[in-house]
């Protein structure tokens, strides 16, 4: 069994602390964050979970082999590399990797070339109604991809990558060739401690010609016609093709698809009971890190969709970001 412990407990390592309180691969040993009522709500839930304000403290004093980055977007990469300065045998790092693509391919590089393992949690690449979706869009269910439309009520760097890393997985065969994106700045919105778009949207397009056009911002009303009222949450996916038609939500555990002139079927594909995409990242890691076998794909993934998402940002500047950078 693995010792693991969670720098930063608000809601994404309140996921990676519930995950690994049920896993039977994970001894959950020690938690930090600067925020007494964070580490109160934490000491409420798991009694015996040592308690840290900084987590350097928590990394030198329990050295635990298994670390989980959940805290604001900017600190990131720089936890991350101090995780790998007390040599874990894994890492789980919230995305995105860093605020800007040199730094998230640095911290990358710097874990690849110790021989780390490292997770992103980008749920679609796991969850089985997304993961269904992928296999019969590659499949060819619905005919050759045109469009895809993206209704996203969060940000792009702290929800648009979620779903862009999951659209490159789904189309690993093909190459985005263009970004374009239209994003209003005058809110100026912070979320997860970064500047964001209030609303925006983003076009990008492939060397094989499909087009994902993708909403975001807090303006964005994800609504479906044919997906339960309580499946439309975070995004909405609306897949045209020449012979069909396919709408999912995110994290849902069913879609719609409809293939040529045949009656629509709404198909149910929930997770496991008890189980979340958490605790599946997790549980591969530890088969990562037992087998000796690092399997960085989820973080590459990540890595090129936060590519597009600087791209669409930079857009709006001209050396720096006019967003996405640390909310002064």
């Amino acid at each position: 069994m693995l010792t693991a412990s969670v720098i930063g407990c608000g809601y994404g390592g309140g996921l990676s602390l519930d995950a690994l309180d049920d896993s039977s691969d994970y001894e959950l040993i020690a938690a930090a964050d600067p925020s007494a009522d964070a580490r109160k709500s934490v000491a409420d839930r798991f009694p015996n979970v040592r308690l840290f304000p900084d987590y350097r403290d928590m990394l030198a004093e329990c050295k635990p082999d298994v670390v989980c980055v959940a805290t604001p977007a900017p600190s990131h990469a720089p936890i991350a590399a101090a995780v790998l300065g007390h040599g874990p045998k894994g890492l789980l790092l919230e995305k995105p990797l860093a605020c800007d693509v040199a730094t998230a391919e640095g911290l990358l590089r710097q874990v690849r070339d110790a021989g780390y393992p490292l997770v992103v949690p980008h749920g679609m690449l796991v969850l089985p109604a997304a993961q269904e979706v992928k296999a019969r869009i590659q499949g060819g269910d619905i005919g050759r991809v045109i469009t895809v439309d993206v209704q996203n009520a969060v940000d792009l760097l702290n929800g648009g990558i979620h779903w862009l890393a999951y659209l490159l997985d789904v189309f690993d065969n093909d190459r985005p060739v263009s970004v374009n994106a239209r994003l209003d700045v005058s809110g100026h919105d912070v979320n997860d401690a970064v500047q964001v778009e209030s609303c925006g949207t983003t076009r990008i397009e492939f060397r094989s010609g499909v087009r994902i056009d993708l909403r975001s911002g807090n303006k964005t009303t994800p609504a479906s016609d044919v997906l339960p009222r309580e499946e439309q949450r975070g995004a909405l996916f609306r897949v045209i093709g020449s012979d069909g038609v396919m709408e999912f939500s995110a994290w849902a555990g069913s879609y719609w698809i409809q293939v040529g002139h045949s009656g629509a079927e709404l198909i149910e594909r929930p997770l496991p009971g008890g189980s979340t995409y958490h605790q599946i990242f997790l549980e591969q890691l530890a088969q990562n890190i037992t087998a000796g076998r690092p399997d960085y794909r989820s973080a590459e993934l990540s890595l090129a969709a936060l590519r597009l998402i600087e791209t669409a940002y930079r857009q709006h500047g001209e050396n720096d970001w006019a967003l996405g950078v640390p909310a002064q």
